[in-house]
């Protein structure tokens, strides 16, 4: 055994025993029958139902209001009842939302990245153990709590921050890297750390991963191949999993996960579909009245925070769009499934005619992956759309790209001008990537 699993598993033993409870009882739960999940998930949600409704002010007036019963919220009728909250609700009433359980002890802030307006400031419930979630997770990818890895995101710490972190982790070894930084500079640095620690994982968001493949394409560098790659924040296209995959040497695994709630889903070593953390969050999917969307069907993502106290978080609407998945994942696993994110709600194409496009439109390359690097729509005031790609090393890409633009451009009906624009880079914010760019007013 190496010194980071014996290290580990005595800190399992003794000074992290909770968070070492939680880590057994999640990999213990997610073979259950799918009957006793679901009895575990509505006992969860009835309990955090009726915690809202004795100590959050919000929910106490806004349920009682409707003549909420906890009792009955395990019925799907009477849990599709209950009002859903969007970012402009949390926002106004967070301070109602907040319960007296939020002690300074007892809260870890929480901000979304603001990459589409205004960050959203809400709590977690710092009581409630999280990393089992990602670790129960990794392990589906052969990679340990204990394994050295590598973060590119919002996981940035300050020097001090860092070093603390260190020496709880030690004698495992955690790199952090800020996405919104990533100069030619700043990834050589990065390079570099990678070919001294040797991570077991490489963690980050999907435009930052792909930013730093071409970068060391470009450079002719390698990393030590991982033994997974693991991306957040942006729908992983087919045409990003493919670059990602042959510039690491690793396969790579799409994760769900949000600044407001946490880890939500991640894909198991099939990589096909995601699993749902059914054990600690609630995700449903509904159409544009708010009503539950059959099985494969594409609406927006609900989620349900189970388990938080401090800032109970019941039917928030992430603002992204995805769909429900029926059958079960052929891993055998009861954790039920959902597709891969299809992007956000405001990821839409608008026609003169009123009709909309907002699904698949982060696939229109999907064909032929290996034919972009990246790509972006654009819809302008008059309607029009400029597509920019990034071309790919596939044979015949310009080919394929002008195949699937003028697909495309079925697809609008050719109510609009369709343009297609050849970039050698596109812009992201602080490595996620926007697809869809609108400068319509109309929402």
């Amino acid at each position: 055994m190496s010194l980071r699993s014996v290290t580990f598993a005595a800190k399992s033993l003794t000074v992290k025993r909770a968070v070492h409870r939680v880590h057994r009882n999640l990999l213990a739960q997610e073979r259950v029958p799918l009957q006793e999940l679901t009895e575990l998930q509505n006992r969860l949600a009835e309990d955090i139902v009726r915690t809202a409704m004795q100590i959050s002010p919000f929910y106490r007036r806004t349920y009682g209001a409707l003549g909420v019963d906890p009792h009955l919220v395990t019925d799907p009728a009477a849990w599709a009842d209950l009002p859903i909250l969007d970012r402009a609700t949390v926002k106004a009433h967070g301070a109602e939302i907040r319960t007296p359980e939020a002690t300074p002890r007892a809260v870890r802030p929480a901000t979304t990245g603001g990459s589409t307006g205004e960050p959203l400031r809400t709590l977690h419930d710092a009581r409630v153990p999280t990393l089992p979630l990602a670790w129960r997770m990794y392990s589906w990818w052969g990679v340990a709590p204990h394994d050295d890895l590598a973060r590119i995101g919002r996981w940035s710490f300050s020097r001090r921050d860092a070093i603390k972190n260190g020496i709880s982790w030690w004698p495992s070894r955690q790199l952090s890297f800020d996405a919104s930084l990533l100069t030619e500079e700043n990834m050589t640095t990065l390079h570099r750390e990678m070919l001294r620690v040797r991570p077991r994982l490489i963690e980050g968001y999907v435009g930052a991963l792909v930013e730093l493949a071409d970068h060391l394409a470009r450079h002719g560098q390698r990393i030590p191949p991982p033994r997974a790659v693991a991306t957040t924040a942006s729908p992983l296209t087919t045409s990003a999993r493919a670059r990602i995959e042959e510039v690491f040497g690793a396969p790579v695994y799409d994760e769900y996960r949000g600044s407001e709630v946490g880890w939500m889903a991640g894909e198991c070593e099939h990589q096909d579909g995601l699993h749902i953390f059914a054990d600690a969050r609630r995700i449903e999917v509904v159409d544009e009245e708010g009503r539950p969307a059959a099985p494969g069907e594409i609406g927006d993502i609900v989620v349900t925070d189970l388990r938080n106290r401090v800032f109970p978080v019941i039917r928030y609407r992430t603002g992204d769009r995805g769909a429900l998945r029926e059958a079960p994942c052929p891993c055998g696993r009861t954790l039920p499934m959902m597709e891969q994110p299809q992007g956000r709600t405001v990821d839409t194409i608008r026609l003169p005619s009123g009709d909309a496009l907002a699904q698949r439109l982060t696939s229109i390359f999907s064909k032929e992956p290996d034919a972009v690097r990246r790509f972006q729509l654009h819809q302008h005031e008059d309607y029009s759309i400029t597509v920019r790609v990034v071309v790919g090393d596939g044979a015949d890409a310009r080919s394929h790209i002008e195949a699937a633009v003028d697909d495309f451009r079925a697809r609008v009906h050719g109510e609009v001008p369709v343009r297609l624009e050849y970039l050698s880079n596109l812009p992201y914010t602080g490595g996620k990537t926007r697809f869809v760019i609108s400068e319509l007013q109309s929402s």
